[in-house]
């Protein structure tokens, strides 16, 4: 008697030890699916936040364009002109383009919130000179639309060594427009 007593409670003792682990590791699993669902909830709201950063950054930068062309001026001052020639020309200088002309020429807009100059520019490049000239000037702190392109090869002297990788050069023509925006009284 005594010793199915024993039996009894090792056996209610092994089935309680059984229940326990079995509903512990449940409660575990639930509470892990529960950590895993927060933590993707987490990355998504992450991934957002950080959108919503670069688009702040990238909108402060357009803000900046913005507020740095507005003008009271119906048109561009000779210093302002001959400023944004001298960036072209340092642009050219950094990338090694050969400058043929620059010339700047007042038009006038249709739009009577807007001011424009035109630039006529002519250089002679590489197509990677000219991607990277173009790339930079992108980033200037003006807003600059380029109307017209023009390529045309440049007839070079093709006598060089054997071996030697000789670079296609171009003349380039292009005409850009510089705004600025009038700002209302």
């Amino acid at each position: 008697m005594m010793k199915q007593r024993y039996l009894l409670l090792l056996f209610v003792m092994i089935l309680a030890t059984i229940c326990f682990f079995y509903f512990s590791s449940s409660s575990i699993n639930a509470k892990i699916s529960k950590i895993h669902r927060y933590d993707e909830a987490i990355k998504k709201e992450q991934e957002k936040l950080n959108s919503a950063k670069v688009l702040n950054d990238q909108l402060k930068e357009v803000s900046k364009v913005i507020m740095q062309s507005m003008t009271k001026d119906n048109q561009f001052d000779i210093e302002e002109v001959n400023a944004f020639v001298k960036k072209l020309a340092d642009l050219s200088d950094k990338y090694k383009i050969t400058i043929e002309s620059i010339h700047p020429k007042v038009i006038s807009s249709e739009k009577s919130y807007l001011v424009q100059q035109a630039y006529t520019l002519s250089v002679v490049s590489t197509f990677v000179q000219m991607g990277k000239f173009l790339s930079t000037l992108e980033s200037f702190d003006n807003i600059v639309k380029v109307k017209t392109f023009d390529v045309r090869p440049v007839k070079e002297d093709r006598t060089a060594a054997i071996g030697e990788i000789l670079e296609t050069r171009y003349k380039v023509t292009f005409e850009l427009v510089v705004y600025k925006i009038i700002k209302e009284a």
